[in-house]
């Protein structure tokens, strides 16, 4: 393992806040996986950074030598990324950097981006993580991104960084036929305790903690989370394994065997946020594309809906 830019913005948001916890907020990051990063960090450092115990996070003598360097290649890089944004918006066709996550709506993002920045060349780049997400954007490696967070778990966004929010889309669930809960309309969460939770290999740990959250809250029993390939989830759904599978509102037109069924209440939910550099892009643009976002998404409902009447039944959310 060696030193890389997220790491030092690691080190440099302690030293900061003074306090791992706090780092965690602004990072984005849960209290846990900031401290197991720090551990990390620490091996190939070869002593600790900080004096962490009731006071906080103090600077060892190692962290004094290390935090003012860190903060110097940070500052470097910032104003790297802010030249570099300059000399993009000198030329005759600026190229606007956007990412996104792997979501159905994702997949018209640069369409709709192209009809509000119309004299933009356009580059897209796949964040389906939120540390790298967040990362990209602090760095001034990306101009505008679409992407999610869960209830609970808002996105904290970088320093100089703008929030937007699309709006909140449910989660349903996918199951096999013969389990006794796909015969109903919809299905409560404790008709899932006695199943086993599959979820993409590369999918992102906020999902896996939203899950978890929920479950605990409507009293459905300990959750067991394995992670699985797309091929074989689908075989375990096909045989009738007692397995459940979360999905996105909508189909990404990937064929999966089995039943799909809404929440009671829909407790599983997914919020779609913009996030851009304040200095980047007008905000008055980024509304443009907010409301062009939500007009495609409620165009899509007839094809990519997975539960047909779901979004007129249930005003409020997304598309209704």
């Amino acid at each position: 393992m060696e030193l890389e830019v997220r790491h030092l913005r690691y080190l440099d948001a302690v030293g900061c806040a003074g306090s791992v916890t706090q780092a965690a907020v602004a990072l984005g990051l849960s209290q846990p996986s900031l401290t197991a990063q720090l551990r990390r960090i620490e091996q190939v450092l070869g002593g600790p950074v900080f004096d962490r115990g009731r006071h906080g996070a103090r600077p060892t003598t190692l962290g004094r030598v290390l935090l003012p360097h860190a903060r110097e290649v940070l500052v470097a890089l910032d104003e790297l990324g802010r030249a570099l944004r300059e000399v993009g918006a000198e030329t005759s066709t600026p190229m606007l950097r956007v990412g996104a996550r792997s979501t159905v709506l994702a997949s018209r993002f640069c369409e709709v981006v192209g009809e509000v920045f119309g004299d933009r060349v356009i580059d897209l780049t796949v964040l389906d993580r939120q540390v790298p997400c967040l990362n990209a954007l602090a760095n001034g490696l990306v101009d505008l991104v679409l992407h999610v967070d869960f209830p609970g778990r808002e996105t904290v966004p970088p320093p100089g960084t703008r929030l937007t929010v699309v709006g909140m889309e449910p989660i349903f669930v996918l199951l096999p036929e013969t389990h006794p809960a796909a015969a109903r309309a919809e299905v409560d969460l404790r008709d899932l305790a006695d199943l086993t939770w599959l979820l993409w290999a590369s999918g992102d740990d906020e999902m896996n903690r939203h899950l978890v959250a929920e479950c605990d809250r409507a009293g459905a029993g300990k959750v067991t989370i394995r992670e699985f390939d797309q091929l074989v989830a689908a075989q375990l759904i096909r045989r009738g394994d007692p397995v459940v599978f979360p999905v996105q509102a909508f189909t990404s037109g990937v064929s999966l065997p089995g039943v799909v069924r809404p929440l009671r209440a829909s407790p599983l939910r997914v919020r779609h946020v913009l996030l851009h550099p304040a200095d980047a892009l007008p905000q008055d643009h980024v509304d443009q594309v907010r409301d062009k976002l939500i007009d495609t998404y409620r165009a899509m409902i007839p094809a990519h809906g997975r539960v047909p009447g779901w979004w007129t039944a249930n005003p409020g959310w997304l598309g209704s």
